[in-house]
């Protein structure tokens, strides 16, 4: 019988072993397809899996509380950031109002951005030993909601080191009658005169025929032949400007109006919103030839489309406390032979905070950057702007819907109308010269006199005109700002240093 070879490795079971005869895992594994890890493997494994996995869970750990922590501080600075921008919004009087009695309307902040009740000063007026600091305030807010938290914060307001006598920084101090027209929502209820318009309106005196005729008669008298008449002519217009317009014509005046009305445009809350439009008209009086005057009334120049007429100044959404607010930065018109008048025509039905600022005209000098231009014909010296001012003289309607004399109760009037444009480095520390009286509703007006209108002026002392600050009263137009955040609870303990998150700074110039 032949004998059948079996492979090597083979029991007499038909089970495979190894070479020293013994049976493997992994032969039994392969046999038996149930057969799991032994004890030593699975121990083996999970102490490799622990190494492993122990350190990345940790790392998931901390992570996922760095990034609750970043979320937490993004948040923050977000409330910081919007407490900011609604700071530099407003004047101390103003903020100092909203913080002290918040029931009657807060509006620094954004409600829709930050919800939360607003506390009351938690020291006004005070500096760091608790002693009285003019200049100096604290507000607190508390329960401040972002996104799901909560927060605590406290706000500075600091102007003391922009008040005379006290300057600590390389802006001007805080008694400036210019206003800053850059910081100010121009799409948004505001008309900024611009050279293009005073040009414009000046250009298309030229452009009226008789006036035209005249000059190119007189020149033709003159000896100028008709081949030199278009440019010399170019040059009779290009020598008028407004700084000598009592040489070329007998008399000008202008008319600026605001006209406001309902919009069929609604805000958020279903509030209508106002329109707004501007129409600036100018009026030269000219002596033709043959002694006759002529009279040329215009909005600017047609032919060039630079017209003032009607101008819309965007929609104007109102305050929380149903105001609208309505600016008007303009250059005077010197020498004028009535006053500059400005009508306010208001057929909104909301109260008015106004703001009616002249400015000084200046183009910067190019080869010295920030400083005037001297050579620029329009360009009044101080000397020149003070004469100017002291006869300068503006009147301000203000007015319902139906033409009527607005309620003096209804509106508030910020302006420098009653202020000399030349500033203290001219008058050398001396006090301010007031300039001729203006009226308001046939009023007349002065920082000398009384008002019960409520009429405050841009000087940097915010206080109605006629009437000193009262001690400790809020008066400064430039301040620093400073804003921190913190964790919700530190309101009531004082505002810990352990529980501060955010702090950011800035003034209202920067």
């Amino acid at each position: 019988m032949r004998r059948t070879r079996r492979p090597r490795g083979w029991n007499g079971c038909g089970s495979r072993q190894g070479v020293s005869g013994l049976t493997t895992a992994a032969d039994r594994r392969k046999v038996n397809k149930d057969a799991g890890f032994s004890l030593v493997e699975l121990l083996i494994a999970v102490v490799i899996l622990a190494i492993i996995v122990i350190p990345l869970m940790n790392l998931f750990v901390s992570s996922n509380r760095i990034n609750i922590k970043s979320r937490q501080t993004l948040r923050a600075t977000t409330v910081a950031q919007d407490i900011m921008e609604g700071l530099k919004a407003y004047n101390i009087e103003e903020i100092k109002t909203q913080f002290a009695d918040p029931s009657s309307g807060f509006y620094v902040i954004d409600s829709r951005l930050i919800k939360g009740s607003v506390a009351e000063e938690t020291a006004l007026e005070v500096d760091g030993a608790g002693n009285p600091a003019p200049g100096l305030y604290v507000f607190s807010m508390r329960e401040l909601t972002m996104q799901g938290s909560e927060y605590d914060a406290k706000i500075e307001v600091d102007g003391r080191g922009y008040m005379t006598g006290t300057l600590t920084h390389d802006n001007e101090f805080n008694d400036a009658a210019l206003a800053d027209a850059r910081s100010i929502d121009k799409e948004n209820g505001t008309f900024v005169e611009a050279e293009k318009y005073r040009q414009a309106a000046l250009a298309s005196v030229f452009k009226d025929s008789d006036v035209k005729n005249d000059i190119e008669n007189r020149l033709r008298a003159a000896g100028v032949s008709d081949a030199m008449l278009t440019s010399e002519f170019q040059k009779t217009q290009d020598a008028v400007h407004y700084k000598n317009l009592n040489t070329f014509f007998d008399q000008f005046s202008r008319t600026i109006e605001i006209e406001l009305s309902v919009s069929a445009e609604v805000d958020e809350d279903g509030r209508p919103k106002a329109e707004m439009v501007v129409t600036q008209t100018y009026d030269f009086t000219y002596r033709l030839s043959d002694g006759t005057t002529k009279v040329v009334s215009t909005k600017g120049d047609m032919g060039s489309g630079i017209m003032v007429n009607a101008m819309p100044c965007g929609k104007i959404t109102k305050t929380k406390d149903d105001k609208i607010n309505v600016n008007l930065f303009y250059y005077p018109l010197y020498g004028a032979s009535t006053p500059d008048k400005i009508i306010v025509k208001n057929g909104s039905g909301a109260e008015l905070n106004l703001l009616i600022a002249k400015q000084r005209h200046e183009k910067e000098d190019t080869s010295n950057p920030g400083m005037p231009d001297l050579s620029d014909p329009e360009y009044l010296t101080d000397p020149q702007l003070m004469a100017a001012e002291q006869a300068y003289k503006a009147a301000v309607e203000i007015q319902d819907g139906h033409g009527a004399v607005y309620n003096k109760e209804k509106f508030f009037l910020k302006t420098n109308l009653g202020l000399n444009l030349v500033g203290k480095n001219y008058l050398a520390g001396a006090p301010l010269e007031l300039p001729a009286q203006f009226t308001v509703n046939g009023t007349n007006l002065d920082l000398s006199g009384s008002s019960d209108m409520n009429i405050f002026t841009l000087d940097g002392v915010r206080s109605p005109m006629g009437r000193a600050a009262a001690p400790g009263e809020a008066t400064e137009l430039i301040y620093d700002v400073t804003v921190s955040v913190y964790k919700e609870g530190a309101a009531a303990n004082g505002f810990p240093d352990d529980m501060r998150m955010v702090v950011i700074g800035g003034s209202t110039t920067n």
